[in-house]
């Protein structure tokens, strides 16, 4: 009898983007490294992401009122392991943001900015639900993660 692989090495097998969510608490923005995004509905706008119940940012998300989602270009995976690992504060100095919009980080290939329309917990995940007040996008390339790995979307013309 085989040994089933872990459920993790499952799951990694299902190619995904990658987004850096940014909110506001306390004065300070945060930014947290997401793939677990995805649409929900067109009509109202709404898009989901995940956020583990133990990640140390949980207060800050599970209470934000509003929220961007950040799409990554396939330059920006430096910016996905800061925001993966911990270094969650953006300071002014650094010029990651927009001046146009405090939570918008510079350079993605889309954004969509949000209201938290509904909030659940499920397994060991809070659900957040946005409701999508703005949105754009650019031209470029995705970042990608598939099976512990970055990679990048390719256009086809």
């Amino acid at each position: 009898m085989t040994q089933k692989p872990p459920l993790r090495h499952v799951l990694g097998a299902f190619a995904t983007g990658v987004c850096v969510i940014t909110a506001q608490a306390n004065g300070q923005i945060i930014g947290l490294t997401a793939n677990s995004f995805t649409s929900v509905s067109l009509d109202p706008p709404l898009v989901l992401w995940c956020l583990d119940n133990r990640c140390e940012r949980y207060g800050v998300f599970a209470g934000a009122e509003a929220f961007d989602i950040n799409i990554l270009s396939s330059e920006q995976s430096p910016l996905s392991d800061r925001f993966a690992r911990g270094d969650a504060v953006i300071g002014d100095h650094e010029g990651l943001l927009t001046l146009d919009h405090p939570l918008r980080l510079k350079k993605v290939i889309g954004w969509l900015s949000c209201v938290t329309h509904d909030t659940r917990v499920v397994g060991d995940h809070l659900l957040i639900v946005g409701r999508v007040e703005a949105y754009d996008y650019g031209a470029g390339e995705g970042l990608t993660f598939f099976r512990g790995r970055y990679g990048q979307t390719h256009m086809f013309g």
